[in-house]
C-alpha cells in the first residue's frame, strides 16, 4: 500500500492583534516589508517576515531572514500507512507530537504527526538523504511532506539541496554544489 498524506493544520500568528501593538511599541510595523514584497508572499512566508521584520527592522521578508523563527511555527499532516511503515514514519519524527490509531483497514494505520517547520526540515532532510535506510513507501511520506511545504510557499527552507529523482518514483534531497 502507498502511504497517503495531507497537511492538515497550520499554525498562523493573529496579526490583527500582534501588528497593531507591535506598531506602538517598536514605533514600525513588522508587516511593512512582508507587505511591500515585489510578489505576494504566501501567508505563513508572510507572517515568517513579519516575525523577523519584528527582531530587526531591516529583515527582508525571506525565509532565510527568517528561518531562527521557524520553530515558532507548527505544521501537522494526516497519514494512512501500513503498521511497518508506519513504525519507521515516526521513528524519523522523533521529537513531533503523533497520534496514531488503527484504520477500519486491516493493517493499515492513520497518525497525526505534528511538529515545528525546523523539526519538520530535519526530519525530511534525514528521511530523504541517501544514506537513509527507509523503506520507498517511507520515503515517499517524506517527499510528500516535502512538497506540501513547497507548495504553501517554503521551499526556501530547503535552500542548498537539490531534488534527485529516483527510479522508485521517490526522491532524495542532496547538497547542491552549484
Amino acid at each position: 500500500m502507498r502511504p497517503g498524506v495531507a497537511l492538515i493544520t497550520k499554525t498562523c500568528l493573529d496579526l490583527n492583534t500582534l501588528l497593531p501593538l507591535a506598531r506602538k511599541m517598536l514605533g514600525y510595523s513588522p508587516a511593512k516589508a512582508a507587505d511591500g514584497a515585489t510578489v505576494p508572499l504566501p501567508e505563513l512566508v508572510h507572517q515568517l517576515a513579519c516575525v523577523a521584520a519584528f527582531k530587526d527592522q531591516k529583515a527582508p521578508p525571506t525565509i532565510k531572514h527568517a528561518t531562527p523563527y521557524l520553530g515558532f511555527f507548527s505544521v501537522g499532516f494526516l497519514v494512512a500507512a501500513n503498521e511497518r511503515d508506519m513504525v519507521e514514519i515516526i521513528e524519523a519524527v522523533h521529537g513531533m507530537e503523533v497520534a496514531v490509531t488503527e484504520t477500519v483497514q486491516t493493517g493499515v494505520q492513520s497518525a497525526i504527526l505534528s511538529g515545528t517547520l525546523v523539526q519538520w526540515q530535519r526530519a525530511i532532510k534525514l528521511a530523504c538523504h541517501p544514506q537513509a535506510l527507509l523503506s520507498c513507501n517511507v520515503r515517499h511520506v517524506f517527499n510528500s511532506t516535502y512538497r506540501a511545504l513547497v507548495d504553501i510557499g517554503l521551499r526556501d527552507m530547503f535552500d542548498g539541496v537539490k531534488i534527485s529523482e529516483q527510479s522508485d518514483h521517490t526522491f532524495l534531497l542532496l547538497e547542491d554544489t552549484r
